[in-house]
Protein backbone atom coordinates (compact mmCIF):
# COMPACT_ATOMS: atom_id res chain seq x y z
CA UNK A 1 0.00 0.00 0.00
CA UNK A 2 1.48 3.41 -0.89
CA UNK A 3 1.62 6.04 1.53
CA UNK A 4 -1.19 7.89 -0.47
CA UNK A 5 -3.27 5.17 -0.33
CA UNK A 6 -2.61 4.26 3.87
CA UNK A 7 -3.81 8.37 4.08
CA UNK A 8 -6.90 8.20 2.08
CA UNK A 9 -7.94 4.79 4.12
CA UNK A 10 -6.66 5.87 7.62
CA UNK A 11 -6.47 9.42 8.17
CA UNK A 12 -9.56 12.13 8.21
CA UNK A 13 -10.05 13.44 5.25
CA UNK A 14 -10.00 17.20 5.76
CA UNK A 15 -7.99 18.80 3.00
CA UNK A 16 -8.15 18.94 -0.39
CA UNK A 17 -4.88 17.35 -1.59
CA UNK A 18 -2.37 16.86 -4.09
CA UNK A 19 -1.82 13.58 -5.37
CA UNK A 20 1.64 13.98 -4.63
CA UNK A 21 3.88 12.72 -1.48
CA UNK A 22 6.93 15.02 -0.65
CA UNK A 23 9.93 13.16 1.28
CA UNK A 24 12.90 16.18 1.20
CA UNK A 25 13.00 19.61 1.84
CA UNK A 26 16.24 22.24 1.55
CA UNK A 27 16.03 25.62 1.58
CA UNK A 28 13.40 27.01 -1.01
CA UNK A 29 12.56 23.31 -2.95
CA UNK A 30 10.76 20.34 -1.77
CA UNK A 31 11.47 16.62 -3.37
CA UNK A 32 8.49 13.99 -4.11
CA UNK A 33 8.67 10.22 -3.76
CA UNK A 34 9.47 10.16 -7.45
CA UNK A 35 12.63 12.72 -7.22
CA UNK A 36 10.98 15.50 -9.08
CA UNK A 37 11.95 18.69 -7.57
CA UNK A 38 9.72 21.92 -6.67
CA UNK A 39 10.54 25.60 -6.18
CA UNK A 40 8.16 26.23 -3.18
CA UNK A 41 6.57 29.67 -3.17
CA UNK A 42 3.81 28.29 -1.02
CA UNK A 43 5.73 27.39 2.39
CA UNK A 44 2.99 25.06 3.79
CA UNK A 45 0.43 27.88 4.27
CA UNK A 46 3.16 30.31 4.89
CA UNK A 47 4.79 27.85 7.64
CA UNK A 48 8.40 27.59 6.19
CA UNK A 49 9.66 31.41 6.42
CA UNK A 50 12.90 30.95 6.13
CA UNK A 51 12.61 27.93 3.99
CA UNK A 52 13.14 23.81 4.45
CA UNK A 53 15.44 22.16 7.08
CA UNK A 54 17.24 25.69 8.02
CA UNK A 55 20.80 24.22 9.30
CA UNK A 56 20.27 26.91 12.19
CA UNK A 57 16.93 25.78 12.96
CA UNK A 58 18.36 22.25 12.79
CA UNK A 59 20.91 22.99 14.80
CA UNK A 60 19.83 24.64 17.67
CA UNK A 61 16.49 21.75 17.54
CA UNK A 62 18.96 19.10 18.22
CA UNK A 63 20.97 20.93 20.44
CA UNK A 64 18.16 21.23 22.45
CA UNK A 65 16.23 17.79 22.05
CA UNK A 66 19.84 16.40 23.85
CA UNK A 67 19.43 18.78 26.65
CA UNK A 68 15.63 18.72 27.70
CA UNK A 69 13.29 17.95 25.57
CA UNK A 70 10.33 18.49 27.15
CA UNK A 71 8.64 20.08 30.74
CA UNK A 72 5.21 21.42 30.92
CA UNK A 73 5.08 25.40 32.29
CA UNK A 74 4.95 24.02 35.95
CA UNK A 75 8.72 24.77 35.61
CA UNK A 76 10.64 28.01 34.01
CA UNK A 77 12.93 26.85 31.03
CA UNK A 78 15.89 29.30 29.02
CA UNK A 79 14.45 29.11 25.94
CA UNK A 80 10.96 30.25 26.72
CA UNK A 81 12.27 33.15 28.51
CA UNK A 82 14.86 33.91 26.09
CA UNK A 83 12.22 33.81 23.08
CA UNK A 84 9.67 35.85 25.18
CA UNK A 85 12.42 38.50 26.03
CA UNK A 86 13.29 38.55 22.22
CA UNK A 87 9.88 38.64 20.92
CA UNK A 88 9.28 41.62 23.60
CA UNK A 89 11.86 44.01 22.56
CA UNK A 90 11.02 43.75 19.10
CA UNK A 91 7.80 45.75 19.95
CA UNK A 92 9.74 48.58 22.33
CA UNK A 93 9.36 51.12 23.73
CA UNK A 94 5.82 49.60 23.80
CA UNK A 95 5.87 47.33 26.66
CA UNK A 96 4.20 43.48 26.35
CA UNK A 97 3.78 40.39 27.84
CA UNK A 98 4.25 36.99 25.91
CA UNK A 99 2.08 33.56 25.68
CA UNK A 100 3.30 30.94 24.35
CA UNK A 101 0.94 28.38 22.30
CA UNK A 102 0.44 25.94 19.86
CA UNK A 103 -0.89 27.29 16.38
CA UNK A 104 -2.32 30.06 14.87
CA UNK A 105 -6.65 29.26 16.08
CA UNK A 106 -5.35 28.57 19.71
CA UNK A 107 -3.53 31.98 19.97
CA UNK A 108 -6.63 33.89 18.35
CA UNK A 109 -8.90 32.06 20.87
CA UNK A 110 -6.25 32.75 23.52
CA UNK A 111 -6.59 36.54 22.54
CA UNK A 112 -10.22 36.82 22.59
CA UNK A 113 -10.73 35.09 26.37
CA UNK A 114 -8.62 37.65 27.56
CA UNK A 115 -10.05 40.66 25.81
CA UNK A 116 -13.42 39.59 27.46
CA UNK A 117 -11.74 38.83 31.00
CA UNK A 118 -10.06 42.23 30.82
CA UNK A 119 -13.14 44.22 29.31
CA UNK A 120 -16.21 42.09 30.96
CA UNK A 121 -17.78 42.11 27.56
CA UNK A 122 -18.43 39.46 25.46
CA UNK A 123 -19.10 41.05 21.95
CA UNK A 124 -16.39 41.64 19.60
CA UNK A 125 -16.09 43.48 15.70
CA UNK A 126 -14.42 41.48 13.02
CA UNK A 127 -14.31 41.89 8.98
CA UNK A 128 -15.77 40.11 5.70
CA UNK A 129 -13.32 37.66 4.66
CA UNK A 130 -10.90 37.14 7.38
CA UNK A 131 -9.85 34.17 8.47
CA UNK A 132 -8.55 33.54 11.86
CA UNK A 133 -8.82 30.20 12.66
CA UNK A 134 -10.91 26.61 12.92
CA UNK A 135 -11.85 26.82 16.89
CA UNK A 136 -15.84 27.47 17.31
CA UNK A 137 -14.49 30.82 18.89
CA UNK A 138 -12.50 31.67 15.93
CA UNK A 139 -14.83 30.60 13.31
CA UNK A 140 -17.76 33.36 15.06
CA UNK A 141 -15.43 35.98 13.67
CA UNK A 142 -13.99 34.34 10.40
CA UNK A 143 -15.81 36.25 7.97
CA UNK A 144 -15.62 34.05 5.44
CA UNK A 145 -19.78 32.17 5.23
CA UNK A 146 -18.52 28.39 4.38
CA UNK A 147 -16.91 28.15 7.64
CA UNK A 148 -19.80 29.05 9.49
CA UNK A 149 -21.56 25.85 8.69
CA UNK A 150 -21.19 24.48 12.29
CA UNK A 151 -21.07 27.75 14.15
CA UNK A 152 -25.07 28.80 13.25
CA UNK A 153 -25.05 31.40 15.82
CA UNK A 154 -21.89 33.20 14.81
CA UNK A 155 -23.73 36.57 14.49
CA UNK A 156 -25.23 36.06 18.19
CA UNK A 157 -21.96 37.96 19.58
CA UNK A 158 -19.82 39.12 16.23
CA UNK A 159 -20.82 42.39 13.90
CA UNK A 160 -18.95 41.73 10.87
CA UNK A 161 -17.78 45.17 8.59
CA UNK A 162 -16.14 45.28 5.20
CA UNK A 163 -12.54 45.94 5.86
CA UNK A 164 -11.65 50.02 5.06
CA UNK A 165 -14.91 51.06 5.91
CA UNK A 166 -14.05 53.23 8.97
CA UNK A 167 -17.83 54.73 9.06
CA UNK A 168 -19.18 51.42 9.32
CA UNK A 169 -16.31 50.07 11.77
CA UNK A 170 -17.08 52.92 14.09
CA UNK A 171 -20.70 52.61 14.06
CA UNK A 172 -20.11 48.51 15.32
CA UNK A 173 -18.10 49.15 17.60
CA UNK A 174 -19.85 50.29 20.87
CA UNK A 175 -19.94 49.92 24.71
CA UNK A 176 -20.27 46.57 24.63
CA UNK A 177 -17.65 45.81 22.38
CA UNK A 178 -14.87 43.87 24.07
CA UNK A 179 -12.76 43.82 21.28
CA UNK A 180 -11.74 44.17 17.67
CA UNK A 181 -10.21 41.67 15.83
CA UNK A 182 -8.17 42.57 12.62
CA UNK A 183 -6.07 40.31 9.85
CA UNK A 184 -4.45 43.20 8.58
CA UNK A 185 -3.69 41.80 5.19
CA UNK A 186 -6.19 39.33 4.32
CA UNK A 187 -4.65 36.02 3.80
CA UNK A 188 -6.81 33.89 2.41
CA UNK A 189 -9.58 35.86 1.75
CA UNK A 190 -7.37 37.04 -1.21
CA UNK A 191 -4.96 38.89 -0.12
CA UNK A 192 -7.13 42.36 1.09
CA UNK A 193 -5.99 45.33 2.88
CA UNK A 194 -7.06 49.01 3.85
CA UNK A 195 -5.14 51.93 3.76
CA UNK A 196 -3.01 52.65 6.78
CA UNK A 197 -5.32 55.48 7.68
CA UNK A 198 -8.10 52.87 8.16
CA UNK A 199 -5.95 50.92 10.72
CA UNK A 200 -5.06 54.31 12.82
CA UNK A 201 -8.86 54.88 12.59
CA UNK A 202 -9.55 52.44 14.18
CA UNK A 203 -7.25 52.02 16.70
CA UNK A 204 -8.22 55.34 17.49
CA UNK A 205 -11.78 54.36 17.87
CA UNK A 206 -11.62 51.12 19.81
CA UNK A 207 -9.59 53.90 22.17
CA UNK A 208 -12.34 56.18 22.12
CA UNK A 209 -15.36 52.76 22.91
CA UNK A 210 -12.87 51.42 25.57
CA UNK A 211 -12.80 48.10 23.17
CA UNK A 212 -9.57 46.47 22.91
CA UNK A 213 -7.70 46.11 19.71
CA UNK A 214 -6.71 42.69 18.57
CA UNK A 215 -4.05 42.13 15.40
CA UNK A 216 -4.04 38.92 14.28
CA UNK A 217 -0.63 38.47 12.57
CA UNK A 218 -0.44 34.82 12.40
CA UNK A 219 0.76 35.45 8.81
CA UNK A 220 2.04 39.45 8.53
CA UNK A 221 4.20 38.74 11.39
CA UNK A 222 8.02 37.90 12.05
CA UNK A 223 9.02 39.44 8.93
CA UNK A 224 6.89 38.46 6.82
CA UNK A 225 5.62 41.84 4.92
CA UNK A 226 9.06 43.54 5.13
CA UNK A 227 8.97 45.17 8.96
CA UNK A 228 8.62 42.77 12.14
CA UNK A 229 5.15 43.14 12.74
CA UNK A 230 2.97 44.93 10.10
CA UNK A 231 0.98 46.92 12.84
CA UNK A 232 4.84 49.14 12.83
CA UNK A 233 4.57 49.51 9.44
CA UNK A 234 1.17 50.89 9.75
CA UNK A 235 1.99 53.01 12.75
CA UNK A 236 -0.42 51.01 15.23
CA UNK A 237 -0.18 50.03 18.76
CA UNK A 238 -2.79 47.17 19.32
CA UNK A 239 -3.43 45.93 22.53
CA UNK A 240 -2.62 42.58 21.80
CA UNK A 241 -0.97 40.65 18.56
CA UNK A 242 -0.89 37.22 18.19
CA UNK A 243 1.36 35.42 15.23
CA UNK A 244 2.36 32.00 14.45
CA UNK A 245 3.00 30.27 11.03
CA UNK A 246 6.79 29.92 10.53
CA UNK A 247 7.83 31.23 14.46
CA UNK A 248 9.48 27.89 14.88
CA UNK A 249 10.67 27.29 11.40
CA UNK A 250 7.53 24.11 11.13
CA UNK A 251 7.61 23.24 14.61
CA UNK A 252 4.30 23.99 16.04
CA UNK A 253 4.42 27.60 18.53
CA UNK A 254 1.88 30.51 18.11
CA UNK A 255 2.93 33.44 20.48
CA UNK A 256 0.15 35.94 22.30
CA UNK A 257 1.99 39.22 22.92
CA UNK A 258 -0.33 41.18 25.24
CA UNK A 259 0.22 44.79 26.38
CA UNK A 260 1.45 45.15 30.38
CA UNK A 261 -1.64 47.13 30.66
CA UNK A 262 -3.69 44.35 30.10
CA UNK A 263 -1.53 41.09 30.94
CA UNK A 264 -1.75 42.52 34.93
CA UNK A 265 -5.52 41.50 34.68
CA UNK A 266 -4.09 38.20 33.73
CA UNK A 267 -4.33 35.50 36.91
CA UNK A 268 -2.76 31.97 37.72
CA UNK A 269 -5.27 29.84 36.55
CA UNK A 270 -7.22 31.94 34.19
CA UNK A 271 -5.61 30.21 31.24
CA UNK A 272 -2.87 27.49 30.15
CA UNK A 273 -1.80 24.99 27.80
CA UNK A 274 0.38 22.11 27.98
CA UNK A 275 2.70 22.39 25.10
CA UNK A 276 2.97 25.81 24.67
CA UNK A 277 6.63 27.05 24.83
CA UNK A 278 7.90 23.53 25.03
CA UNK A 279 11.68 24.05 24.96
CA UNK A 280 12.49 22.46 21.98
CA UNK A 281 9.91 24.01 19.79
CA UNK A 282 11.30 27.70 21.34
CA UNK A 283 15.06 26.77 20.70
CA UNK A 284 13.53 27.10 16.88
CA UNK A 285 12.38 30.13 17.87
CA UNK A 286 15.02 31.86 19.23
CA UNK A 287 17.14 30.49 15.89
CA UNK A 288 14.53 32.53 13.65
CA UNK A 289 14.10 35.13 15.60
CA UNK A 290 18.26 35.30 15.65
CA UNK A 291 17.88 35.25 11.66
CA UNK A 292 15.01 37.90 11.37
CA UNK A 293 17.39 40.31 13.69
CA UNK A 294 20.61 40.25 11.35
CA UNK A 295 22.00 43.28 10.08
CA UNK A 296 19.67 44.55 6.82
CA UNK A 297 17.42 41.04 6.42
CA UNK A 298 14.15 42.80 6.39
CA UNK A 299 15.38 45.53 4.63
CA UNK A 300 16.68 42.59 1.71
CA UNK A 301 12.74 41.34 2.30
CA UNK A 302 11.53 44.52 0.55
CA UNK A 303 13.95 44.22 -2.18
CA UNK A 304 12.91 41.21 -3.13
CA UNK A 305 8.80 42.00 -3.01
CA UNK A 306 9.81 44.83 -5.68
CA UNK A 307 11.85 42.35 -7.78
CA UNK A 308 8.56 40.14 -7.92
CA UNK A 309 6.39 43.04 -8.72
CA UNK A 310 8.59 44.30 -11.01
CA UNK A 311 8.72 40.78 -12.98
CA UNK A 312 5.08 40.15 -12.48
CA UNK A 313 4.25 43.86 -14.42
CA UNK A 314 5.78 42.38 -17.58
CA UNK A 315 3.12 39.71 -17.38
CA UNK A 316 -0.14 41.43 -19.48
CA UNK A 317 -2.44 38.79 -17.38
CA UNK A 318 -1.67 39.80 -14.01
CA UNK A 319 -3.78 42.98 -12.99
CA UNK A 320 -1.76 43.50 -10.50
CA UNK A 321 -0.13 42.13 -7.11
CA UNK A 322 -1.89 42.63 -3.77
CA UNK A 323 0.20 42.00 -0.57
CA UNK A 324 2.82 43.74 1.39
CA UNK A 325 6.83 42.46 1.43
CA UNK A 326 6.72 38.39 0.84
CA UNK A 327 2.77 37.72 1.48
CA UNK A 328 1.73 38.87 -2.31
CA UNK A 329 -1.50 37.73 -3.95
CA UNK A 330 -1.78 37.68 -8.15
CA UNK A 331 -4.81 38.99 -9.28
CA UNK A 332 -6.20 38.32 -12.26
CA UNK A 333 -9.26 39.45 -14.06
CA UNK A 334 -10.72 35.98 -13.99
CA UNK A 335 -10.26 32.47 -12.86
CA UNK A 336 -7.14 31.10 -14.51
CA UNK A 337 -8.16 26.92 -14.58
CA UNK A 338 -5.98 24.81 -13.19
CA UNK A 339 -3.24 27.40 -12.74
CA UNK A 340 -2.17 26.27 -9.53
CA UNK A 341 -1.86 22.20 -10.88
CA UNK A 342 -0.15 24.13 -14.33
CA UNK A 343 2.66 25.75 -11.76
CA UNK A 344 2.77 22.31 -9.65
CA UNK A 345 3.57 20.46 -13.30
CA UNK A 346 6.00 22.76 -14.32
CA UNK A 347 7.98 22.02 -10.41
CA UNK A 348 6.50 25.56 -8.84
CA UNK A 349 4.56 25.34 -5.51
CA UNK A 350 2.27 28.32 -4.96
CA UNK A 351 -1.14 28.61 -3.46
CA UNK A 352 -4.95 29.66 -4.11
CA UNK A 353 -7.36 32.03 -2.52
CA UNK A 354 -10.68 32.36 -1.64
CA UNK A 355 -11.02 34.78 -4.11
CA UNK A 356 -10.99 32.32 -7.40
CA UNK A 357 -8.69 35.44 -9.71
CA UNK A 358 -6.12 35.90 -6.72
CA UNK A 359 -3.08 33.24 -6.23
CA UNK A 360 -1.08 33.36 -3.56
CA UNK A 361 2.86 33.83 -2.98
CA UNK A 362 4.13 32.80 0.10
CA UNK A 363 7.89 32.34 -0.66
CA UNK A 364 10.91 32.09 2.24
CA UNK A 365 12.26 35.02 3.10
CA UNK A 366 15.55 33.40 2.51
CA UNK A 367 14.83 33.54 -1.17
CA UNK A 368 17.30 34.43 -3.14
CA UNK A 369 17.26 36.73 -6.43
CA UNK A 370 18.04 33.97 -8.67
CA UNK A 371 15.27 31.80 -7.45
CA UNK A 372 12.86 34.67 -8.32
CA UNK A 373 14.09 34.64 -11.50
CA UNK A 374 13.45 31.08 -11.79
CA UNK A 375 10.08 31.46 -10.17
CA UNK A 376 9.06 34.12 -13.07
CA UNK A 377 10.54 31.67 -16.04
CA UNK A 378 8.46 29.07 -14.72
CA UNK A 379 4.98 31.49 -14.18
CA UNK A 380 5.91 32.77 -17.36
CA UNK A 381 5.71 29.21 -19.39
CA UNK A 382 2.90 28.19 -17.50
CA UNK A 383 1.04 31.50 -18.67
CA UNK A 384 1.81 31.23 -21.94
CA UNK A 385 0.09 28.13 -21.98
CA UNK A 386 -3.35 29.83 -21.75
CA UNK A 387 -2.40 32.14 -24.88
CA UNK A 388 -1.95 28.97 -27.40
Amino acid sequence: MTTLEKAQQYCIQTYVKYPLELVRGEGRYVWDSEGKKYLDFYGGHAVCLMGHCVPEIIAAVEKQSRELMFYSNIFDTAPAADLAEKLAKTLLPASYRVYFANSGSEANETAIKIARKHMGRTKLVSFHHAFHGRSMTTVAVTGLPSYHQFHPDFDSYTTFVELGDIAATKAAITEETAAVIVEPIQSIGGVNMAEASFYQALEAECRKKGALLIFDEVQTGLGRTGTMWFAQYLGVTPDIITTAKGIAGGLPLSVVLVSTEVAAKIKVGDHATTFGGGPVVCAAGNAVMDILSQAGFLDAVMQKEQMIRDGLARFPEVVRVRGKGLLLGIEFVEPMEKLVEKCMESGLILGSSYEKNVYRLFPPLRVTHSEIGEFLRIFESVLGSYRS
